[in-house]
């Protein structure tokens, strides 16, 4: 599962952008559709600016069971490969796993997934979004999971 972080506010440093109240307030209702689903994640990997910390910590009050966190300094606006290969290193044993990032990365990655062409300049990457977007996958995050391309 791809998460984009709940809507933030501004006027702060990037990495240190805090979920803005309408983000503090929507991020519980996908971690209640999540469990309703049957997808609560055993293992998250959640890219470590504070907003993606944030809705993490809104998102899981609302599941139940617990998941294994990590946090990767590096991958702070990591490109979709990097953020794909941080997956298929992920234990086999996680059948639900969650990324909770940022764009272009995180929609290049969910667009490269689905249309099988990953890449950093993905043509519809850089087009606005909204915030707290779910994408939803059944592949396995092995070797079959994605092709890379080059831009």
């Amino acid at each position: 599962m791809l998460l984009r972080h709940a809507e933030s506010g501004w006027g702060q440093d990037d990495f240190e952008r805090s979920l803005s109240p309408h983000g503090k307030r929507t991020a519980p209702l996908v971690g209640r559709h999540m469990q309703r689903l049957g997808y609560a994640p055993t293992y998250v990997l959640c890219l470590p600016a504070r907003r993606t910390r944030e809705t993490w910590a809104y998102v899981s009050a609302a599941l139940d069971g617990e998941a294994t966190e990590d946090l990767r300094r590096e991958l702070y606006l990591a490109e979709p490969n990097t953020l794909l290969d941080a997956v298929r290193a992920i234990d086999d044993g996680h059948l639900n796993v969650l990324v909770i990032g940022h764009n272009p990365g995180l929609l290049a990655l969910a667009l490269g997934l689905a249309t099988d062409d990953i890449r950093a300049d993905h043509p519809s990457a850089n087009s606005p979004r909204p915030p707290l977007q779910c994408s939803i996958s059944t592949s396995p995050p092995g070797p079959t999971c994605g092709r890379a391309t080059a831009p």
